[in-house]
């Protein structure tokens, strides 16, 4: 059973001027698969009065304008150079796929059903023109028009999960992230014949003050669902940083978790270059171990 490896990264902002190499670093490391695990671009960066389209600015967006600045953003990416080799490398071999986060679906901490919001922000269009322009530019999903399904590598089953359509916020009744329909998919295709499963989200588990965990109720059926399961990783993004985090006792986490997050971004999200991050990593499989290297 020959080798595979999977790189992965989170996290990119264009910015005129400002090439993306850490790409062409990715491509020279020469991998079968690439993961982007969200934030593929941002609608909004950083906070008022720093940024012009500080947190949470979308929601002022007409439906219109709101569509035709994520395609501009996309357009952008997509067409960086060290970005779009990178692309036509992993498409030629069939490896490209990928989940997305709150900045590429909407705005900071975005949820798809979030009732608190009013009728002026029009979520439903919002979320679903979001959607609409992931399948259109990553052109990747397994199951349209959902984000979430799977893909058998010769190793690994790798299984990508939503956590922003069906989300909702913690301060409703019964909170969700993935929601019913979604985890019962995950228990259903936790049962392979492949080596190792490869769990991939936009949030963490555990890291920053936004993840899986804080959704108690979901967090707990998820443990019930991997105890178990062999050979299992946990691949998320997020929060700007490198991060790696073996299984607890108490569960918290109740698996590997490695997270690649800020492949072209600042740290902070300020409108300063100090902390500019160029994080990615790459995981090596074959049939006896796993070889974590983290940029």
């Amino acid at each position: 059973m020959s080798a595979l490896k999977i790189a992965f990264t989170s996290c990119a902002r264009y910015k005129p001027g400002q090439p993306q190499t850490a790409w062409s670093d990715i491509a020279a490391a020469d991998p079968d698969y690439l993961l982007l695990l969200g934030d593929q671009i941002y609608m909004d960066f950083g906070l008022w009065p720093f940024s012009s389209e500080y947190q949470g600015k979308p929601k002022k967006y007409s439906v219109e304008q709101f569509a035709a600045i994520m395609r501009r953003k996309y357009a952008l990416q997509w067409s960086e150079p060290h970005f779009s080799r990178l692309m036509a490398q992993m498409r030629a071999r069939n490896g490209f796929f990928g989940v997305w986060d709150d900045h590429d679906f909407g705005w900071n901490n975005a949820y798809g059903h979030d009732q608190t919001l009013s009728a002026d922000v029009h979520l439903a269009e919002k979320r679903d023109t979001a959607r609409g322009l992931f399948h259109e530019f990553m052109d990747c999903a397994t199951q349209p028009p959902e984000i979430f399904g799977f893909h058998d590598t010769t190793l690994a089953r790798i299984i990508f999960l939503d956590n922003r359509y069906h989300a909702t916020p913690l301060a409703v009744e019964n909170p969700e992230l993935m929601g019913r329909r979604q985890m019962d998919y995950l228990a259903a295709h936790l049962q392979h014949d492949r080596h190792y499963t490869l769990i991939c989200g936009g949030l963490t588990l555990m890291h920053s003050a936004e993840n899986w965990s804080r959704y108690t109720a979901e967090f707990a059926r998820f443990k019930q669902l991997i105890a178990g399961v062999e050979r299992l990783l946990y691949l998320g993004g997020d929060i700007h940083k490198n991060a790696f985090t073996g299984p607890a006792a108490d569960g918290r986490p109740p698996c590997y978790e490695i997270i690649s997050s800020g492949l072209c971004v600042n740290y902070l999200g300020l409108p300063f270059e100090f902390d500019r991050r160029r994080n990615w990593t790459l995981l090596e499989l074959d049939a006896s171990q796993v070889r974590i290297d983290q940029h």
